[in-house]
């Protein structure tokens, strides 16, 4: 199930109103806007609705108690009117005031702000009457595979989907305590936390043996960091009673005789291993429905920059995975298709997303005039039209 479309409002009808208008998302995307344009609140967007939908963040938490208000509408599938997925979810006051889902043009849940509503049943073959507690997701709550299993690729594409933000950490100085009791490690990752990567890395190892790590290190070899042996050790540390009870990264680049820990590593180097190996396990044995990275190549030099973004298009390519990705990076633009990317135009209160789906002309015109992917975005050459321009429904 891949996400074609949202739409998103935060604080209706107040001072401080965002709305994202027609988010289009294709396949493989980069989203490029200045600062403050609304790339990291768009991503945030996606990623709160998805930990909503999975259970991992409790709406009352979250949302409830700040009393914001928020609105999302996701629309999946949209290619084939039969199985077009339409979820509508709004929070107000503090309270779910409404919440349905749409399949083609049967609707399978409508419930209302008293939490009362009706439900399909599939074993039934009819809409049966349920009340949900006004703070409660009835998406998640009413899951059922009997029942109620058209629920399921919604949880499946929420709790799948992975949230990095490149400009961090990443993981760089969390370590893992060790143990060889894989179950203790499984119960303990939070596969959706970057910081977890040291842990990920060595369920991968265990789970899946040499193919991940093959491809930790041709993926790392690809964007210019070549590397002969990657594994966990214990850290070289000043108290010796400490030594063993926890394990780092470490990495065996083949131009160096030392192997290098993951606290001595440059903060760019550490982040694209982190992703890296995240990535590979999500593809190899989780089959993510999508991956948002935010902030992409922040810290990389120009090569590394562009090397990474064609690694990481690359596994999108193959269809398993819808990319999302900005960036404010003339390199990382430079480096990727203008049909991959989408441009936020900021207005008061106000961010659009136009790309090759809604703007088609404009990017089509640009390719004539011979510059560079940059110029395209540095230039009022795009803000020119898209003022004509229709969001597509």
């Amino acid at each position: 199930m891949k996400l074609d479309l949202m739409y998103y409002c935060q604080n209706d009808d107040l001072p401080d109103k965002w709305l994202l208008e027609g988010c289009r998302l294709g396949n493989i995307n980069l989203i490029v806007g200045k600062n403050a344009s609304g790339k990291t609140k768009t991503l945030r967007a996606i990623n709160l609705i998805a930990s909503l939908l999975s259970g991992e963040v409790d709406g009352t938490k979250t949302i409830l108690l700040s009393r914001e208000s928020r609105e999302w509408t996701l629309i999946f599938d949209s290619h084939d009117d039969t199985q077009k997925r339409t979820y509508i979810l709004k929070f107000k006051n503090g309270k779910v005031v409404e919440e349905s889902f749409t399949i083609g043009s049967k609707k399978y849940l409508d419930r209302n702000q008293s939490g009362e509503g009706r439900v399909w049943a599939e074993k039934l073959q009819e809409e049966i009457d349920f009340q949900t507690p006004i703070y409660e997701v009835a998406a998640l709550k009413r899951r059922d595979s009997i029942q109620h299993p058209f629920f399921e690729d919604l949880y499946i594409w929420a709790s799948s989907l992975r949230y990095y933000q490149f400009g961090t950490e990443l993981g760089k100085r969390k370590l893992m305590l060790n143990t060889k009791n894989l179950n203790s490690i499984r119960e303990n990752i939070d596969f959706k936390n970057a910081g977890h990567v040291v842990n990920i890395f060595v369920l991968g190892k265990e789970e899946l043996g040499g193919n991940f790590i093959d491809a930790i290190k041709l993926d790392m070899g690809l964007i210019g960091y070549k590397i002969s042996d990657i594994g966990t050790k214990s850290p070289i540390s000043e108290d010796p009673v400490q030594e063993g009870d926890l394990q780092c990264l470490y990495i065996q680049e083949v131009d160096l005789f030392e192997k290098t820990e993951q606290r001595y590593m440059s903060q760019g180097l550490f982040r694209a291993l982190s992703l890296i190996i995240q990535i590979n396990y999500s593809l190899l044995a989780e089959k993510p429905s999508c991956i948002l990275i935010d902030d992409i190549g922040e810290g990389l030099d120009f090569e590394r920059a562009s090397a990474m973004i064609k690694v990481l298009i690359s596994k999108a390519e193959s269809g398993l995975v819808q990319l999302i990705m900005t960036t404010n990076d003339r390199f990382i633009m430079n480096g990727v298709p203008l049909e991959y990317w989408s441009v936020i135009e900021r207005k008061s209160g106000l961010a659009k997303l136009h790309n090759i789906y809604n703007s088609k002309q404009i990017f089509d015109d640009f390719k004539f005039t011979g510059l560079n992917n940059f110029d395209f975005f540095s230039s009022q050459f795009y803000l020119d039209g898209f003022g004509e321009e229709e969001i597509e429904n």
